[in-house]
Order: structure tokens, then sequence, then C-alpha cells
């Protein structure tokens, strides 16, 4: 039974329409019946007569000073995505291959040398050796692409490269 139609009207509209009624011609007719009542008329009440204080200026209806409405705010989804140049650039210090340790830090955790492969990946990013203690910068393979990467991903955004591709998911540059 739809909210607010009496169970009364729609009784008496099948009985006005018949056997052959449809289930939407009887609840239209119900609504007509309702609607032509004075119930509803005594809670809608009179249009015309409605007023903002009906004790003070009956009859009268308020109006509405003229003012500017605030501007909606709008509201920016922001979704989740992923800096491509940066984290490719960030993660090459993973795979680069040093000379001086044999393996690739990603190759030696595959073989379970998971303390060489951090000692390895602490070298490829600072220069810092951890077996002789010497720092030598030149020797930070993994620290170049990831200052490339990242600094790819910030002119990207400079440029609206990313704003162009607002629409690809889950990627920006």
């Amino acid at each position: 039974m739809p909210r607010g139609l009496p169970k009364s009207y729609i009784q008496r509209a099948k009985r006005e329409l018949g056997k052959g009624a449809s289930f939407s011609q009887i609840f239209k007719k119900a609504w007509q019946l309702y609607k032509g009542s004075k119930v509803y008329k005594a809670l809608k009440g009179n249009p015309r007569k409605k007023s903002s204080n009906p004790r003070k200026n009956p009859g009268k209806t308020k109006k509405r000073k003229g003012g500017r409405k605030m501007a909606k705010k709008k509201r920016r989804r922001r979704s989740f995505t992923i800096p491509l140049a940066a984290t490719l650039g960030g993660t090459a210090g993973i795979w680069i291959k040093n000379p001086t340790w044999g393996a690739s830090p990603i190759q030696l955790m595959m073989r379970g040398e998971f303390e060489k492969a951090l000692q390895q990946m602490l070298h490829n990013y600072t220069g810092f050796d951890p077996r002789t203690g010497k720092w030598n910068i030149m020797e930070a393979s993994g620290l170049i692409p990831a200052v490339v990467g990242m600094t790819t991903s910030w002119l990207a955004s400079r440029l609206g490269l990313n704003r162009r591709l607002r629409n690809v998911p889950i990627i920006r540059i």
C-alpha cells in the first residue's frame, strides 16, 4: 500500500471499477477519490490562504528578500592514482645488478638472502657500503633513476599531463 493512502479508498476504488480493473487503474482511482475528499483538503489546507504567520497577517505570504545565494562548493572526488614515473624510477634500485655484489637485490631476495638484499639496496640508493663502512655516491646506481622519476612526475604535473590523463584509471605520470 502506498504511503499515506488509506485502505478504505483502495477498497472503494475496487468497488467502483469492478473486477476487470488493473492494479494501476485501482490506485489511480483511489488517489483521485482521496484527493477529492474532505480529509485531504483539511490536511492540505487552502494554498491561497497560507501565510508566514497566520496570527499577524492572515492572507499574506511572506516574500523572500532578494539576496545573493552562496555559490555551491564544488565537490571533487579524488581517486587513488599511482605516479608511474616515480614508481618506476624508485624501483629501479631493486632491479639494478651491482658488479661488486654479484646479483640484484630482487635476485638475492628470491634466493632467501634478505640481509644481503637489504644491504645492497642501501648501497644502491645511498652509496654507503655496509661491508666496508665507506660512502661512494658514484656507486648509488638506484639513486639517479629515482631522482629522474620523481622529477619527471613533478614536471608532468606542472605541465598538465596528469590532468589530460584524468580519465585513465589508477595511473598518472
